[in-house]
């Protein structure tokens, strides 16, 4: 019910959204300082409403690493943080199951950066797929390694890509596993997928 909910919330708002980016962007003339603030709010909106319907929403196909890219912009835009891709191949393609909890992924790194910094993903399909935060103070949400450990996530809007997190990847076959941290940082959390016959 709720990727129902928020698929036509996404739906209900990005028609506007979107209209309302590309008609200040047919706007000409000097930059006016108003008109500015008004076009970067248009331009966030949009990319968040784009990286939503994908992560938690209608969700999106089989995508490469630039659409990826492309879709986390939404989250990272506006924002004192970044996503770092380059250690993906890429030419890859992403099943768009796994392309989701990639995305729910970013979300919750998002959340383990206080003061700013850099998402980074590396690896690959086969021997998986690893998402960590970059940044000062970089640290998991605490629900993280409580829900991996089977404890129950408290799901409240402040914490909400935790439990959605969980649970997508769940359903989806997918593994996530908490690495080993490295020179005082967050630890990277690891996406497997499960092997199918």
């Amino acid at each position: 019910m709720a990727q129902a909910v928020c698929t036509r919330l996404c739906h209900d708002l990005g028609g506007p959204a979107g209209a309302l980016a590309g008609a200040l962007d047919l706007l000409d003339g000097p930059g006016d300082d108003a008109m500015d603030v008004a076009r970067d709010a248009a331009r966030i909106m949009d990319r968040r409403i784009r990286f939503y319907r994908a992560a938690v929403g209608a969700g999106c196909g089989d995508c490469r690493v630039e659409e990826i890219a492309q879709m986390a912009e939404g989250l990272t835009l506006g924002r004192r943080a970044g996503i770092d891709l380059s250690d993906l191949e890429a030419t890859a393609v992403f099943p768009a199951h796994l392309t989701q909890v990639m995305l729910l992924a970013c979300w919750t790194a998002m959340d383990a950066l206080p003061r700013g910094g850099i998402i980074r993903l590396g690896g690959d399909t086969e021997g998986g797929l690893s998402i960590w935060p970059d940044g000062p103070g970089a640290v998991w949400p605490a629900g993280l390694a409580a829900g991996l450990a089977g404890e129950a996530v408290p799901l409240n809007p402040r914490s909400v890509s935790v439990p959605l997190l969980l649970a997508v990847a769940a359903s989806s076959g997918i593994r996530l596993d908490l690495m080993m941290g490295g020179s005082g940082g967050a630890a990277p959390l690891l996406l497997t997928l499960a092997t199918r016959n």
